[in-house]
Parts: C-alpha cells; sequence; structure tokens
C-alpha cells in the first residue's frame, strides 16, 4: 500500500463565472502598485487587507460587483485539497490512500466543505473541525482575459487555517510515502515552518512535494524581496524532490527577473526537481537526477486537444479555477503510479509532467477546481483520450516512460 498525505490549503470556492475586468466597476478597486490590497486579475489578495484599501467592507464591494448575484458555483477549493482529489480520483482502483491533514470552521461553510469531500476516495480523518470561520475564496472569472485564455481574481479568508500548526502533523502524516505541502502560503503557521517540515520529511526518507501559491502575505511585508519558503529557502529546496509553481510564483520566490535565471537560482540550490507552469503557455521542467532521471531544462507544451476543443466547442468551456492545482494532482498520480510499478528506478519526470498537463487542460471543462465524479474511475476514463493524444503531441522529442 502506498501512503500520500497532503496538508496546505482546503477552502471552500464561491465562483462567480463571466465577470469583466474591463469594467468600470472592477476599475475602481484594481490595484495600483504590489501589496496594497487592491484586485489583481491572476492574484490572491486577503479579504482583510483588501477592505483596507476598498475602505468598505467586501461583501459590499461584492454585491457591487456581481450586481447582487449569487455564485454560479460553490465548489471545494484549495492547492492541497484539489490536487489530492484528483490524485485520489485516478489512483482509483490502485493500491494507495491519500489523506488531507488540516482544520476547518464549526460553521456552515465547513459543512458544505465536507459534503463535497464526502464521495471523494481522500481519507479525511486527519480534517479537523474547530471553532471558528472555514477558509473561503471568492473567485471571480472573466473568460474573454487574455485573448480569451481567462483569468481569474481571488479575494481568500484564511479563518481557521491560521490556527493550524506545525505540532498539528501528527506521526501518521511523516509515516507516508510521498508527502504534499500544498499552497502552504494560505496557511501561515505551516508555511512559516516550511523548512523545518520538508527536512523532517527527507530524513524519514519521504518523498517530498511542495506546490506554491501567490504569497499575498509576504508580498505586502516585502513587495521587493524573494517570497521566503518556510525559515531558511535554501534549505527548504535542498530538501524538496519537487516543487511545482506558476511563472510568477517561480520568479518571486528565487528573486529574479526571468525564468532562465529562475532555474540557474534552483539548480543551485539542490531542488530535487521543478516544473512552473505558465497559464495557456509553455510548461519548463528541470530535474538534478534524485528522484526523477536527469533532465536538463526544457519545455513542453499545453495540450493541443484541449484548446482544439474549446474553440471548437466554446459550450464546453467551464474557467481556469483549479487548472495549477488539478496539474500538481496530475503529477503526483504520475509519481505513484511509477512508484507502484517500480520502486527500484528512478522516475520520469516528462511522463508526470503530461498527466500534470492533461489534467490541467482537462479542469478547463468545468466550473471549480473539483470534478465530481458518478463513479469511481470516471475522470481518469475520461482524461485518458487527452493523454494518449498529448502522447503523440510531443512524440518527435519525448517517449512517455
Amino acid at each position: 500500500m502506498l501512503h500520500i498525505s497532503g496538508t496546505g490549503c482546503s477552502l471552500v470556492d464561491y465562483l462567480y463565472a463571466n465577470m469583466n475586468f474591463d469594467d468600470p466597476a472592477f476599475k475602481r478597486y484594481l490595484s495600483q502598485k504590489d501589496g496594497d490590497g487592491g484586485l489583481s486579475p491572476g492574484k490572491l489578495v486577503f479579504a482583510e487587507d483588501f477592505e483596507i484599501f476598498a475602505r468598505k467592507p467586501f461583501t459590499d464591494v461584492l454585491s457591487e460587483l456581481t450586481q447582487g448575484k449569487k455564485p454560479d458555483k460553490v465548489n471545494l477549493g484549495g492547492p492541497c485539497i484539489v490536487a489530492l482529489v484528483n490524485t485520489a480520483q485516478l489512483l482509483s482502483g490502485m493500491n494507495a490512500e491519500i489523506s488531507f491533514h488540516g482544520v476547518l470552521g464549526n460553521d456552515p461553510s465547513g459543512d458544505t466543505l465536507l459534503s463535497f469531500l464526502a464521495p471523494t476516495p481522500v481519507d479525511t480523518k486527519h480534517y479537523r473541525r474547530i471553532p471558528g470561520v472555514t477558509p473561503s475564496t471568492v473567485v471571480l472569472s472573466d473568460p474573454t482575459y487574455d485573448s480569451g485564455h481567462g483569468e481569474r481574481i481571488f479575494v481568500n479568508t484564511i479563518g481557521a487555517a491560521w490556527k493550524f500548526k506545525e505540532s498539528d502533523l501528527d506521526a501518521s502524516f511523516f509515516d507516508s510515502d510521498i508527502l504534499l505541502f500544498g499552497g502552504t502560503g494560505l496557511v501561515p503557521l505551516i508555511h512559516d515552518n516550511l523548512t523545518s517540515l520538508v527536512m523532517k520529511a527527507k530524513k524519514r526518507g519521504k518523498v517530498t512535494v511542495v506546490t506554491t501559491v501567490y504569497d499575498f502575505r509576504n508580498q505586502k511585508k516585502d513587495p521587493v524581496g524573494p517570497w521566503p519558503l518556510g525559515k531558511d529557502t535554501l534549505e527548504t529546496l535542498a530538501h524538496t524532490d519537487l516543487l511545482i509553481s506558476d511563472y510568477e510564483e517561480a520568479l518571486r520566490i528565487s528573486g529574479t527577473s526571468s525564468i532562465e535565471k529562475a532555474f540557474e537560482f534552483y539548480k543551485k540550490s539542490g531542488l530535487g526537481a521543478l516544473i512552473v507552469t505558465h497559464g495557456a503557455q509553455e510548461i519548463f521542467i528541470y530535474s538534478k537526477g534524485s528522484l526523477f532521471y536527469p533532465l536538463d531544462f526544457t519545455t513542453l507544451p499545453v495540450v493541443h486537444k484541449v484548446d482544439e476543443e474549446l474553440k471548437a466547442h466554446p459550450e464546453l468551456k467551464g474557467d481556469t479555477t483549479g487548472c495549477g492545482d488539478n496539474f500538481a494532482g496530475g503529477v503526483l498520480y504520475s509519481i505513484a503510479d511509477q512508484l507502484l510499478r517500480n520502486k527500484s528506478e528512478k522516475l520520469d519526470l516528462v511522463t508526470s509532467s503530461a498527466w500534470g498537463a492533461c489534467s490541467g487542460g482537462f479542469a478547463c471543462f468545468y466550473i471549480g477546481g473539483t470534478y465530481h465524479e458518478t463513479e469511481r474511475g470516471e475522470k481518469l476514463k475520461r482524461m485518458l483520450p487527452y493523454f494518449e493524444s498529448y502522447k503523440k503531441q510531443i512524440a518527435s522529442r519525448f517517449t512517455i516512460r
């Protein structure tokens, strides 16, 4: 039995589709400079900081922006939990167990969150309820932004996640074979202690995967300096087998101004492997040769079959919420699949990235990050044609193992 445990961001997403970021109502609340608390496409801001910026309650501004309508969808969200759900769905029927470790509030939003998780294959016995507000994010989605590729604005309430700390991760977490630290920037006390957590995991011989999220908290503290990963970024990276980040986050953590300079920084840090996504653009990957076969800095395309179907059938388009989280879940699935098939060999980063690309692309066909299956194995069955198409798409450069 292969055990995967994750900790980090899990919350309720309140999704508003078909927003228009060029609308004068939005422009009034757009950020003027980094860290000022204003809204910014593709980025996250905390509700309390936005209220200082706007000088009014966020609920009032939300009603103004949405013209008082209710969310188009309420869904399970968060970089860690969405990744784990995707991983668990794709691993259906295999000898693997996936669990989430965290806290949520004892409010009605907590009931909603647990109702979403109940039908999924993720074990929630380490997901504790405590007094307080369940973490949530309002997601404002403009499908026409970026030449029709779409983009979102995130307004986050950390809530009970403020109270989840390093000592709350019990022995069962570190006994797992693969440990995911997902979007810990939205779980402050875990993020601030990320260095000691990944070091503890590596000392026990575990596979460590870290995924990032827009770190508004540290951006606000220092709009110019690098975002920290724990108390010592270099030590955190040196004990991380795989870092999955988006383009801007990779630059901000490395403190560099180009992807080439960023990769040089990560190579020198001792990081095991790196995947950098860039929305609808190419994917950047690298492996030093520890967990994965060695692979120099290279690029992979997005999944053409997804783009072709969305262009031919606009009615199939959901939104881009959760694309990055599902990408991470696809990568995690591939790592688990490769370990289950042959634990004695190194893994193939291209194969893992391919499953990530297909998972992220498939998320464009529904609204919100979490895909709700009607039966076990449904998501894998629906994704396989995209994976087979992608294998052919990149066949001239890579062979999927």
